[in-house]
């Protein structure tokens, strides 16, 4: 799988997606957002594969 598909989401598109909602974030907000939704969704899929979700 190439590695630009597995990794869409960057923190200038962070930056937008929240600018849509009314938020302001500059870009090294937008990439520690990025980093701790990253590190939640991994702890979400292991509970999840280990059946305590």
């Amino acid at each position: 799988m190439d590695k630009e598909k597995t990794n869409d989401l960057t923190p200038e598109r962070v930056i937008q997606i929240l600018k849509k909602k009314g938020t302001e974030v500059d870009l090294e907000e937008a990439q520690a957002i990025l980093e701790f939704v990253k590190k939640i969704a991994h702890i979400a899929v292991n509970q999840y594969l280990r059946g305590k979700l």
